[in-house]
């Protein structure tokens, strides 16, 4: 009698403890952002309030991978800014402020610790490409339509991070379609008229353009000792930064999208003919290439002994530096346009059009942490990874998720 008596009481205590447990859960919210902006926002974020939804931060590595890498922490969600005009232009960030580009010309700035929207402009016209930070404005550019939807040329706009104002805009006769790359007191884009300009961060006045046979798509790496950008030509050139002159070209078959990287001995960039390229970084001579399954749009990310690269046929690739042989590849459920984002001895990546991102070890490729989104969200742009915070740009609106560290309890004193 005396057993049966203590398994049902071990039964009633493990139902108290389950409950107990159940009912702390249903009390707890993510943060909220601002308020929603219209009235389809407003009935979405009612929705998620009704559901009363929190995920649960829970790391999902494959057996026996290990991590010390932030990106290998659980991750979960602090904060959501959901809107009817998400933007496939990735946001940007400071330390304090996230700048979040909407479809409609509208730019938000948002508290980056609780969401709370600090200020909205509509400088005007379509924003083209990712925005530029600066210690203290932003630069952005737009390209201007008429009412029936014909091209009227493009704008360089700076706005002061702390208020949205226009502090001053430049016009000019093509749009730029690269993300802006600001270095000192310049900024470099690329062109619908297949040039990259150099351009004065104080007046949007013009330093020098190169020429190519094609658009200018991507981002261009600046360095102390050169500037290297490719184009929809297939070219990739090294320029001159206080003058623009070519000082090498090295000739593809694909156009290349993606922004190079750089070591002491070679850059390396991707194209859309699915080849890696390594080229001599004094003369642009070829080193080696690896083949993988598809185009390739993403920038290559140096680690270790190592690039990293996502291609078009849904794979991560990890390389040898020194020769293109395939250490490890791994594969996701979506295309990957992004670039690994690279913390210690991990990557994340975000497949776009997905409902998750994936951390790989950068060792062997194996997996060390996954984080799923609410049904219904997919990842629209590039991610954004820092001081343990990660921002992600869906089809709802942003998401806001924090590295959750496990608790620590303080050492017991001893007793003597």
């Amino acid at each position: 009698m005396r057993r049966k008596f203590n398994d049902r009481s071990k039964l009633k205590a493990l139902a108290i403890i389950l409950l107990l447990s159940f009912l702390a859960s249903a009390q707890s919210n993510p943060k909220s952002g601002s308020a929603p902006q219209t009235k389809q926002e407003r009935k979405a974020q009612a929705k998620l309030d009704r559901a009363g939804r929190d995920e649960q931060p829970v790391a999902v590595a494959e057996a026996g991978a290990t991590s010390t890498s932030r990106l290998a922490l659980p991750f979960k969600r602090a904060w959501l800014y959901l809107t009817d005009e998400a933007s496939t232009v990735p946001p940007a960030s400071d330390a304090s402020r996230i700048y979040l580009p909407l479809t409609g010309g509208r730019i938000v700035c948002l508290d980056r610790e609780a969401g709370s929207l600090l200020w909205s402009s509509e400088p005007g016209g379509i924003i083209v490409s990712s925005i530029a930070v600066g210690t203290n404005s932003i630069f952005l550019a737009t390209r201007k339509v008429t009412d029936d939807g014909t091209e009227e040329g493009g704008t360089l706009r700076a706005l002061d991070k702390a208020t949205g104002l226009t502090l001053w805009l430049k016009d000019y006769e093509r749009p730029f379609t690269s993300p802006l790359d600001l270095a000192g007191d310049r900024i470099y884009a690329g062109s619908a008229d297949g040039s990259l300009y150099a351009l004065d961060s104080n007046n949007g006045g013009v330093i020098w353009t190169v020429e190519t046979q094609g658009v200018v798509e991507g981002r261009a790496l600046v360095t102390d000792n050169a500037i290297y950008f490719g184009s929809d030509d297939g070219a990739l050139r090294a320029i001159e930064r206080a003058s623009g002159k070519v000082i090498w070209k090295h000739q593809a078959s694909g156009k290349i999208v993606g922004r190079p990287a750089s070591d002491e001995h070679a850059v390396y960039f991707g194209g859309g003919d699915g080849y890696v390229y390594s080229v001599d970084i004094a003369t642009g001579k070829l080193r080696w290439r690896a083949r993988t399954g598809a185009a390739i749009e993403a920038s290559p990310v140096l680690t270790g002994d190592r690039v990293l690269v996502a291609s078009f046929d849904n794979f991560v690739y990890a390389l040898s530096r020194a020769t293109g042989g395939r250490i490890w590849k791994r594969r996701l459920e979506n295309r990957i346009t992004s670039a690994p984002l690279i913390e210690g001895d991990a990557s994340l990546v975000a497949p776009l059009r997905g409902d998750y991102v994936a951390v790989f070890l950068n060792s062997d490729g194996r997996r060390v942490n996954l984080y799923q989104l609410d049904k219904e969200f997919e990842i629209v742009a590039d991610p954004i990874f820092s001081n343990e915070t990660l921002v992600l740009a869906t089809n709802k609106g942003l998401v806001v998720a924090t590295a959750t560290r496990p608790a620590t309890n303080a050492p017991s004193a001893v007793k003597k």
